[in-house]
């Protein structure tokens, strides 16, 4: 199963950032201004246009197969 993380290195926490406002499930979430956002994986569906969306290469795409009992690795 893909899923995009959030890499805090490269995350700048832009005041306006693309990567929660268009993302089209609404799976980035940031309390607050001066929080970075983080993904919400209940939400996110794996489509991966976040990696997109930010302009510093904030998201990396992450591949975690099935344990082989029918459940993913998260």
């Amino acid at each position: 199963m893909k899923r995009a993380i959030i890499i805090p290195e490269k995350c700048m926490n832009c005041e306006m950032c693309l990567v929660e406002t268009d993302c089209p499930k609404k799976a980035i979430i940031r309390e607050s201004i001066e929080d970075k956002p983080w993904i919400d994986f209940y939400r996110c569906s794996g489509c991966m246009k976040c990696l997109g969306f930010c302009k510093n290469e904030g998201i990396r795409e992450v591949y975690q197969p099935c344990d082989g009992k029918a459940r993913s690795g998260w």
